[in-house]
């Protein structure tokens, strides 16, 4: 039996036979074979395997040479098509430093049964983007419009800063921050607070006696994005493009706090929206003399103090070349929906506060950290053990430390734009000494499998008048299925549908048998489920806590989650008899909303609160 790579190699030889002939039958021409020296020699990084050289006339009267080029993974992967009689990169858009064509998106999907059709496809889209290029019409408006790529292609690598940008990336021009760390890493935010918060946030306090250096930086909103033949490339031709637009004042308040070299970001609205470019100059920079001493060439002949904003200016934007940038976004609107979430700007403005950071809290407030949420509470008294760590969002390396603590430590360092702070404490010391964090909440999310706790938070909730909601989520037995009770200012308060011990009134499975494990020792008793099986409960949870702070519900509700009822039956347990009327013809993996009414028998609640 011949092996899978022999196989795999005639199989290539076939279609590419299939794709020449088809060429052949297509162009009326024989195309010219590239031979392995051709395909390393014009693309030494792609890695083509097959290829044909192309002459086709365009409508100015000239031939051009397109190559059709295929790589190892073809026919399933599509074919690529260069341009081999092309002026120097960036004059026209569309087209890599190699000649390469960009005519698909990066994850296009193609008809691999059809190799030959969708070969000619793309020789026939090439031809037609190279005569619209021709005629001229699309490049400066496509330039423009997709600036960002070819800003990629011009920028100067790994000479240039890597820069990190926490701006809202909108107009209008002003001074910022930015911070430089090693390797050429800046992180520039839009003051010394934002900035100096997120570095704190993301590395840590900087040390005993230490601080964060923070800089000046200029971030320039452009009416338009340049064209590559608009591209800067010294601090004079940067300050005078700028200048065309009319605002230089955050150019000239930059320069005048005399930095060594001056970071410069600037945005511009292209088809998909707004983006971030940067240059540094360098002209300013520290130099060494013949004589060992160290320069200062911005401040050559002057004291600091002394010298004068237009000589600042003119030092800082001189003839000396800039270093082009991208620029990585990491501000919120970017990272939670990359600035097209109508959601995150309403949400980065909320405050949440989850009680019990244990398998389900923990969680649950990661999923709201990621979903962006601006400012996070976290709360619990207990420490991570190891038997914690096969369903928790921590591991080994918070063992005996605080859950509530070390779990805001790690969002904070994953997440540095938002506010997260833990509290060692539990649900009373809560109310009695740091009632505050709960009164300035627009929601509190409520995971503490205990009932103890969840009955004093109610109380507390209608002493305050329910002025904001609450949310109280648990699973049931081998988390087979999962309840969210959101507690709103009219319906029923969570006492309404718990028993006096603790014990739902309404409960979705039951278990003859009973449903926990015991440890070998006194009282420690466990239920054998996962992660896995506890992810459908905390997404109930989470998606009710976004409901919530997202539109604050009037009226109490109740939401379900019913499993898989083959877990349920080999874990030893059934539904109930009002789980089986809620799922009617479903056999599990339902989730369903229903009111949560006020009782009349319900001990907390006066007779105004029974609406």
């Amino acid at each position: 039996m011949p092996e899978a790579d022999t196989d795999a190699s005639v199989a290539l030889r076939r279609v590419v036979l299939a794709v020449e002939s088809g060429l052949r039958q297509s162009l009326d021409i024989v195309p010219e074979r590239l031979g392995e020296a051709d395909l390393s020699a014009g693309y030494p990084t792609r890695h083509f395997v097959r290829g044909w050289r192309i002459p086709i006339e365009f409508p100015d009267g000239e031939t051009r040479r397109i190559d059709l080029l295929l790589g190892a993974g073809f026919p399933r992967s599509y074919p690529r098509t260069s341009l081999v009689d092309r002026p120097e990169h960036l004059t026209w858009p569309h087209i890599e430093h190699d000649g390469i064509l960009c005519l698909l998106p990066v994850m296009a999907e193609i008809d691999a049964s059809d190799p030959v059709a969708v070969s000619l496809n793309l020789v026939s889209r090439s031809v037609r983007l190279v005569t619209e290029l021709l005629e001229g019409s699309i490049i400066e408006r496509d330039f423009r419009e997709e600036f960002l790529t070819y800003w990629f292609y011009g920028a100067d690598g790994a000479r240039a800063p890597s820069v990190v940008s926490l701006l809202r990336a909108e107009a209008p021009s002003r001074t910022v921050a930015c911070w430089r760390g090693e390797r050429g890493l800046v992180i520039v935010g839009e003051d010394d607070a934002q900035l100096g918060r997120w570095l704190r946030n993301r590395y840590g306090e900087p040390g005993k006696n230490k601080t964060f250096h923070i800089e000046r930086a200029a971030f320039i909103w452009r009416e338009q994005p340049p064209v590559p033949s608009e591209y800067p490339r010294t601090g004079s031709d940067l300050l005078s493009s700028i200048a065309s637009d009319g605002d230089v004042e955050a150019l000239v308040a930059a320069a005048s706090a005399l930095p060594e070299e001056l970071l410069v970001v600037m945005g511009a609205t292209g088809r998909g929206g707004n983006g971030l470019f940067a240059v540094t100059t360098t002209s300013a920079r520290k130099s060494r003399s013949r004589a060992g001493r160290i320069e200062k060439p911005l401040t050559r002949g002057f004291r600091d103090k002394t010298l004068t904003p237009q000589i600042a200016i003119a030092r800082t934007y001189s003839s000396a070349p800039l270093l082009r940038s991208t620029v990585s976004r990491a501000d919120a609107l970017w990272v939670h929906g990359r600035g097209k979430d109508a959601r995150s700007e309403t949400l980065l403005g909320k405050i949440c506060t989850v009680i019990g950071c244990g398998s389900v809290g923990s969680s649950v407030a990661t999923r709201l950290a990621h979903a962006g949420v601006g400012q996070l509470n976290l709360v619990d008294f207990d420490k991570l053990a190891w038997s914690n760590i096969g369903r928790h969002e921590l591991g080994a390396e918070s063992i005996e430390l605080n859950k509530a603590e070390e779990l805001a430590r790690r969002l904070r360092a994953g997440l540095p734009h938002l506010e997260i702070e833990g509290f060692p404490i539990g649900a009373h010391t809560l109310i009695s000494s740091k009632s505050n964090v709960l009164e300035r909440s627009d929601l509190i999310v409520v995971a503490t499998g205990s009932w103890q706790a969840d009955g004093e938070l109610n109380e507390w909730h209608l002493a305050g008048g329910r002025r904001n909601p609450m949310i109280y989520g648990w699973t049931e037995s081998h988390a087979c299925a999962g309840q969210a009770v959101t507690i709103a200012a009219l319906g029923g308060c969570l006492r309404c549908g718990i028993e006096a011990t603790g014990v739902p009134k309404f409960e979705l499975t039951e278990w003859p048998d009973g449903a926990t494990l015991e440890e070998p020792s006194c009282g420690n008793h466990f239920q054998p489920y996962g992660a896995v099986e506890l992810g459908a409960v905390v997404s109930l949870i989470a998606e009710a806590s976004l409901d919530a702070l997202l539109s604050p519900p009037d009226q109490s509700s109740h939401s379900l989650w019913l499993g898989s009822s083959d877990q349920l039956g080999s874990s030893g347990g059934s539904w109930t008899t009002g789980a089986q009327a809620v799922m009617g013809d479903h056999r599990g993996g339902l989730v369903t909303r229903r009111s949560w009414t006020a009782s009349q028998a319900c001990p907390l609640c006066s007779s105004a609160l029974l609406a």
